[in-house]
């Protein structure tokens, strides 16, 4: 199961964070959706799981303001504030807050402390963020995504040189497959998940097969000498988190 980790989106909705969504099977948002139309918006998407922040109004009066839940075995604890974290609560796999717009991920003891940041409206200088949770029997595994500036534009496909776009962003697609293929995910699934080519994802696969020890940055470089790049064409690999 894949999560897509919020917050903060202050009546901001991003194309790329539609993008992501599309891929994921649930969404968590810990609060500030600010409109009811946003978050109306979000639970037509995917099942939604939301926390009330502090800028969300009276439209927010029946949401919860902690949340307690569990996905594929792992155990989720959700508030809006992390100051507001009562000292006696039950423990919990993944705590989940917002409110600083800063991301942040620390693992204390048997417990990870995920902020997300903010995907919504940018504050300040801090980065847009969002966090992406692999979830399957009772473990986990966090990516954290980061989207372009407002004022840095996406790259144009139909207009930009394809080996810019492969550049750009084809280490991220790379190692995206090489933690599929640790999962024993299918060419095929990992295609359909991050929207990619099921030949450029075979590639990747075969290259690391052949070539036990090697690293995202080797595969990169392989497939550049083998000429590959061609397997990208017309392809959507989304520019996404390290």
């Amino acid at each position: 199961m894949r999560a897509a980790v919020i917050s903060d989106t202050h009546d901001l909705l991003r194309q790329e964070v539609t993008d992501i969504m599309e891929s994921c099977d649930v969404i968590i948002h810990a609060g500030d959706v600010n409109t009811q139309k946003l978050a109306e918006q979000l639970e037509k998407k995917k099942p939604l799981y939301l926390v009330r922040g502090n800028n969300d109004g009276e439209w927010a009066s029946g949401l919860p303001e902690t949340l307690w839940f569990e996905l594929e075995g792992v155990s989720f604890y959700m508030i809006h504030n992390k100051r507001e974290i009562p000292e006696v609560r039950r423990e919990a796999d993944v705590i989940i807050y917002g409110h600083t717009h800063n991301y942040d991920c620390q693992k204390e003891g048997n417990t990870l402390w995920l902020n997300p940041g903010s995907c919504g409206k940018r504050r300040f200088s801090l980065p847009i963020t969002m966090a992406v949770l692999e979830l399957h029997n009772g473990s986990y595994e966090v990516e954290r995504i980061d989207l372009p500036l407002a004022e840095e534009s996406a790259p144009d496909r139909k207009n930009t040189n394809l080996e810019e776009i492969y550049t750009l962003e084809r280490g991220v697609a790379v190692k995206r497959i090489m933690k599929g293929m640790d999962r024993g995910e299918s060419i095929r699934m990992m295609a359909e998940k991050w929207r990619l080519p099921e030949n450029f994802v075979e590639q990747v696969c075969r290259i690391r097969v052949t070539h036990p020890g090697v690293n995202a940055a080797g595969i990169v470089d392989k497939m550049e000498a083998n000429d590959t790049i061609k397997y990208a064409a017309g392809s959507h690999i989304r520019k996404g988190g390290q």
